[in-house]
């Protein structure tokens, strides 16, 4: 014991009165350990966490002995813009326990050259080849709705969370490897979301305290998140060893598309280590952010009845049935419906804690503060993405905020663009995906729409006549990826509402 002593002591008072970031207010546990943060990524609330902070110590937070969040849009670009002093942080290596990724890759100059190499799968004309696989599952999609109730009557309580995460599962595997697992209409492989979310668990808690790794502690303590592991990663090795197995004359999914591409600056392709580990982040990192965002809308359109009126107005003013809904200049003209998109990842982003990155050799300076090599720094997206001072009544759900001014109807989203928004991040680590990840919304969404109304499960039959409820925030469990319940849908044909 008192060997013990004679070791924290020290370190104690190192930490939280000489270390370089001892002037940086925080809870004094995480001045003094990364198990702050650890626990808080467990408990699945850490983004709240940091908002919580930020409101009672300002916009620096001290959040873990090596660790300060900034909350201000310069601190944003400074951290994560483009030509800035830091790299990936180290416990993204948790991620990718076999191969790096460009998710966890620090070194600038492999991210960068595998970046340009993946990104020409994700161009408006790789989008096009692929639509109609998206397009197909979503037809898949509306065709189990309709099974679960009569063609004049509601349908049975569906839980969203669940179901969009069936659809994106099953669209993210068919437009990446050209295979289908059928989530949506059938349950043998319905196993696999409880394994990935189960599974982050332990991979979240680690990721924010890495010393959890000694002697495989976190295997220990977090042993049915292990098991979870095992059981998603059996599930992902026989998929991508199936694939690579398959012989391809085409470029009908992501994996025969980028098994061609090579980067044009060098002319290198991807490795069969390097195409299987991006490809199967394409699958959990893609299916998720869509999932959730996908229920996140439909949650803050049924306690908004204006807006979704206005949605359903626009979306059935465009297209006369389901069947003329494709991606294109059409769909991407629905600005209301792509404002509801942006407002619902600003009020409830998939990552809405901040993504760490290391300050690199010879250290940064950001709001005015110099910050030594080795301080891991970050921006926390909730946080500034519920900030008052960017955001106007922030917690209030108000895709208005997204559209132009009547008065000047050609600046889409002029002020906005403006505010400090990044559920997708920001610079040269921004999400890859982007395109097809918003592309899917718009084209789900919209024929959904266009398809059925939809209500709460205790909500009245024609709840889109009545007034605004007023706000309530679709709330996330942030575990690496999201978990959710709800919201708790019925629907109906459109044919068949008055």
């Amino acid at each position: 014991m008192a060997t013990l002593q004679a070791i924290l002591l020290p370190t104690i008072i190192y930490r939280v009165f000489l270390h370089p970031l001892a002037k940086y207010p925080g809870p004094w546990l995480a001045k003094i350990t990364n198990l702050y943060a650890a626990y808080h990524s467990w408990k699945g609330d850490i983004h709240k966490d940091m908002y919580r902070l930020h409101l009672k110590y300002g916009d620096h937070v001290r959040y873990a002995p090596n660790r300060v969040l900034i909350n201000t849009p310069e601190a944003l670009q400074r951290i994560h813009g483009h030509g800035n002093n830091v790299k990936k942080f180290e416990g993204y290596k948790v991620l990718a326990a076999n191969a790096a990724n460009t998710l966890t890759l620090s070194d600038k100059t492999q991210h960068a050259w595998r970046r340009r190499v993946i990104s020409q799968a994700f161009s408006e004309n790789s989008l096009r080849l692929f639509a109609p696989k998206v397009r197909a599952r979503i037809d898949r999609f509306c065709e189990v709705i309709r099974q679960h109730g009569q063609s004049t009557a509601w349908t049975s309580p569906l839980d969203m969370a669940l179901y969009f995460n069936y659809l994106t599962f099953d669209t993210m595997t068919a437009v990446t490897f050209d295979t289908d697992y059928h989530l949506t209409d059938q349950p043998k492989y319905r196993y696999v979301i409880g394994a990935i979310e189960a599974a982050n668990i332990r991979l979240g808690i680690i990721s924010q305290a890495l010393e959890l790794t000694i002697f495989n502690i976190d295997r220990t303590l977090f042993l049915e998140s292990a098991k979870a592991a095992w059981t998603f990663g059996k599930f992902i090795y026989k998929l991508l060893r199936a694939r690579l197995e398959k012989k391809s004359s085409d470029n009908q999914d992501i994996f025969a598309f980028l098994q061609k591409c090579r980067d044009p600056d060098t002319g290198k392709g991807l490795s069969d280590t390097e195409l299987s580990t991006e490809t199967a982040t394409f699958v959990v990192a893609g299916s998720d952010t869509t999932a959730t965002t996908l229920a996140a809308v439909t949650h803050y359109l049924t306690h908004s009845p204006s807006s979704y009126r206005r949605v359903c107005d626009e979306i059935r003013q465009n297209f006369p049935d389901s069947t003329s809904i494709s991606i294109g200049p059409q769909l991407n003209s629905c600005q209301f419906l792509r404002a509801c998109i942006d407002e619902s990842l600003r009020l409830s982003p998939p990552g809405g804690s901040a993504p760490w990155r290391e300050v690199d050799r010879g250290g940064t300076t950001i709001d005015g503060q110099y910050l030594p090599e080795g301080c891991e720094v970050g921006t926390a997206v909730y946080t500034i993405h519920h900030d008052e001072r960017y955001w106007e009544s922030p917690f209030s759900f108000d895709p208005d905020r997204w559209l132009p001014p009547a008065s000047d109807a050609n600046q889409s989203q002029k002020t906005s663009a403006k505010r400090p928004y990044v559920p997708f991040g920001l610079g040269p680590r921004s999400c890859v995906g982007r395109p097809l990840a918003i592309t899917q919304m718009m084209l789900a969404l919209a024929i959904v729409i266009r398809e059925f109304d939809f209500r709460r499960v205790d909500q009245a039959d024609s709840w889109w006549n009545l007034p605004d409820e007023g706000s309530t925030e679709y709330e996330l469990t942030e575990h690496i990826t999201s978990s959710r319940v709800g919201p708790i849908l019925c629907f109906k044909s459109v044919t068949e509402c008055s």
